[in-house]
């Protein structure tokens, strides 16, 4: 018999995570304010209050017209883990390598006001990320467990990413062989994504 007294687990888990740990390295803002270099700024950084502006009023037209995001903050207040938008919502500077992100230990959906730009793009990570904040909130997600994790990333992608328009926005799908190739693609494309981020 085994003396081990950790949850259960296959995975080991160390007992200390660092920020690069949990991808706070994709959230420059999440650990100190972020300033661009002189490299950066003649990329076209530079622009980050009026990014932020612009992602606020995609955030707030979200919360305000869109069916699935008043579906998932139903379920969330439903579930006593009601939205604050000033508190649980956040624009920020991001990796160019991520739309948005869930903090867990903020309790906080960040949305990147540099890559999530549009409606549409916001819209797709608010959904995607209320899916993760309701798992944490409602089943006690452990986001250091893989099968956990796993299971809420299939499950805000497909609520958010599973459509047929969200398959033709992102190339996995073609007009002609409709129907099998996008449960295919998709399929493989999230696997795809899902082994390579984590």
């Amino acid at each position: 018999m085994s003396n081990d007294t950790s949850d259960s687990t296959n995975d080991p888990q160390p007992k200390e995570f660092s920020p690069k740990d949990w991808g706070y390295d994709m959230y420059p803002e999440r650990g100190e304010k972020f300033k661009p270099s002189v490299g950066q700024i003649f990329m076209g950084y530079g622009r980050e209050n009026i990014d932020k502006l612009e992602c606020e009023e995609n955030v707030y037209k979200c919360f305000k017209k869109s069916p699935l995001v008043k579906l998932l903050m139903g379920a969330l207040k439903a579930s006593g883990c009601e939205i604050d938008l000033r508190r649980h919502i956040s624009c920020e500077v991001c990796d160019k390598i991520v739309t948005g992100g869930y903090d867990p230990m903020l309790n906080q959906i960040v949305v990147c006001q540099n890559t999530a730009k549009g409606f549409n793009p916001t819209h797709g990570t608010l959904v995607h990320e209320m899916v993760h904040m309701f798992d944490f909130c409602r089943h006690k997600l452990d986001f250091r467990n893989h099968s956990h994790l796993a299971c809420t990333e299939i499950r805000a992608a497909n609520l958010a990413h599973c459509s047929y328009l969200s398959g033709i926005m992102h190339g996995t799908v073609s007009p002609v062989a409709l129907k099998q190739q996008h449960a295919v693609s998709f399929v493989s494309y999230q696997r795809a994504w899902v082994s390579t981020t984590y």
